[in-house]
């Protein structure tokens, strides 16, 4: 049985722009994007731990046993012809509330810290930019520093 992940969508326009002027300089398209997707992951990883610190869970996570935190996935790339993802957020085939820290219930206010990088749109602004400069130092380099 396949996993299911949460996931974030990018609006990759930008990105797609400069993958394929890099790929006009003959650059290695694969290993770029690679390594953009793979520090956006890391960062996102990074932050939903940190959103996991008790300061940010509900009840001061008192009531926390540790499975929501266990049910991160880990960023691993993976290419499918000309396509790559990456897993990012919570496993929810795996024991965990993730989805429900993230949105709030009727009775619980949302994990703010989670809430910010999984619904808040400036969040996600700034892991595009961050992966379009991966691919525009890429292109620098293959013009020789510019």
């Amino acid at each position: 049985m396949a996993k299911r992940r949460n996931t974030l969508n990018l609006e990759t326009k930008g990105f797609e722009e400069l993958v394929t002027k890099l790929e006009g300089l003959n650059g290695d398209v694969k290993k770029v994007v690679t390594d953009a997707l793979e520090q956006a992951a890391e960062t996102i990883e990074e932050d939903t731990r940190e959103a996991m610190s008790a300061k940010y869970l509900p009840a001061k996570g008192i009531y926390s046993q540790g499975d929501t935190k266990e049910s991160i996935v880990e960023p691993d790339v993976s290419w499918s012809g000309t396509k790559a993802e990456v897993g990012v957020g919570f496993d929810y085939s795996e024991k965990g509330a993730g989805g429900f820290l993230i949105s709030g219930t009727p009775r619980m206010q949302p994990d703010t810290a989670l809430e910010k990088i999984y619904v808040r749109k400036k969040y996600m602004k700034q892991i595009q930019q961050d992966m379009m400069d991966v691919v525009q130092d890429a292109i620098d380099r293959k013009l020789g520093g510019r």
